[in-house]
């Protein structure tokens, strides 16, 4: 009987332990290039949010206590119109930090957490979006899985408000006895998937992919320019029996 040929078998295991190696290097450098993203993400916003604002309150109050004196009116008129600047700006702030920790998410479940950020985030960007499904979504899910889902839904929104060029969103949940699916479509610009994602958006999916994988889960992009962009997430769970 003839031995089998070991050394191509080896090598041939070697050079796919060498692709392999190749694969999960390139993963973590895209990785940490999407963290590093989204470091300079959050800076930008702070930095021309809430920090240019304190920077302009400052210079204001000096201008309105020299005026205290001798115009008292226009004082109090740059006074209130400061306060107001200051309570837009405490809100840009709370949405910043519920997208770094979502302030509802481990106490009330995605469903609560969901429908504030959806919420806040129309508000600020001026956008309509529409909810749909969420209400049937009565039970928790693992943490993991609320965390993770959560954060796709954010980073496609995150898509939406940098690139798309929409005024409309639905942001649908749908749950069967095997799995739930989330879609975030909007009606932009959209884009040609046959060249690839634009630079702008392609670490966002990337991140969006890497949650939904941490779950044995599928994400899917649809698009056409001038159609809009289709964000579906499908993560396996089995939903609960009822006695």
């Amino acid at each position: 009987m003839r031995r089998p040929y070991l050394p191509c078998t080896l090598s041939v295991f070697l050079l796919y332990l060498g692709q392999m190696a190749d694969s999960i290097t390139l993963s973590r450098a895209l990785l940490v290039q999407a963290q590093e993203e989204e470091r300079r993400r959050i800076a930008r916003r702070l930095h021309d949010g809430p920090a240019h604002l304190l920077a302009n309150a400052a210079l204001e109050i000096e201008t309105c206590l020299r005026l205290m004196q001798t115009q008292p009116h226009l004082a109090r008129e740059g006074l209130t119109a400061l306060a107001q600047e200051l309570g837009a700006g405490a809100d840009d702030l709370r949405g910043i930090i519920a997208e770094l920790q979502p302030p509802l998410l481990d106490e009330l479940g995605l469903r609560a957490s969901v429908k504030q950020y959806v919420e806040n985030f129309a508000r600020q960007n001026k956008l309509t979006i529409h909810l749909s499904g969420w209400d049937a979504l009565s039970q928790r899910l693992p943490a993991t899985m609320e965390t993770a889902i959560f954060r796709v839904i954010q980073e496609a929104l995150d898509n939406v408000r940098a690139h798309a060029r929409a005024s409309r969103v639905q942001v649908r949940v749908e749950r069967t006895p095997e799995q739930i699916r989330v879609t975030i479509g909007d009606d932009g610009k959209g884009f040609d998937r046959s060249r690839g994602a634009p630079t702008g958006r392609r670490l966002g999916l990337l991140a969006m992919r890497d949650r939904a994988e941490s779950l044995n889960g599928e994400l899917q992009i649809f698009s056409e320019p001038g159609k809009g962009v289709q964000v579906v997430l499908t993560v396996p769970h089995r939903a609960p029996s009822i006695a």
